[in-house]
């Protein structure tokens, strides 16, 4: 692949992105409803055309100050190998295509995050990529699972 395209974002003054190729779409605000015992790094559930989607709040996950919610917060809606998510940020740019040659994948010495996909030169400065698979820890994502299906269980037999 010679050219990489990637959705740039702001969230807590720090300049992210992820692969074109994981996002579904970019929402407007939603209201999340909070999920009782779920892991740090998810603020709750919000429903997307009938479809519960976990929140993730990828400030907590970096260790980052979280921003402040406002009316108009984007939100990316993802898909990883295992599910789709949404990630509240605070800005939004235009797509963006950039050559391999300013792509350094993690985990080169140079990056040293298991968070992160790699880091992306531009004339704007480094762009850090997010990996959407690390987005919840193997721990959060069995808990994540494990609430999801007590709440469908707990549907059933309220039938």
């Amino acid at each position: 692949m010679d050219r990489y395209l990637v959705l740039p974002f702001w969230l807590s003054g720090q300049h992210l992105a992820v692969a074109l190729d994981q996002v579904v779409r970019v929402l407007p605000a939603l209201r999340s409803t909070p999920l009782p015992g779920a892991p740090e790094s998810i603020c709750g559930l919000a429903n997307v055309r009938g479809r519960l989607l976990p929140v993730v709040d990828l400030a907590r996950r970096f260790g980052w100050p979280a921003p402040a919610l406002t009316l108009w917060q984007p939100f990316i809606w993802l898909t990883s190998s295992k599910r789709e998510l949404l990630l509240p940020v605070e800005q939004v740019e235009a797509v963006s295509a950039c050559a391999a040659a300013d792509f350094t994948p993690a985990p080169d010495p140079r990056v040293p995050s298991s968070l992160l996909r790699g880091v992306l030169r531009s004339a704007e400065g480094l762009l850090l990529i997010q990996d959407v698979e690390q987005l919840l820890s193997d721990t959060d994502e069995a808990r994540l699972v494990e609430l999801l299906t007590l709440r469908e269980e707990s549907i059933d037999v309220a039938r």
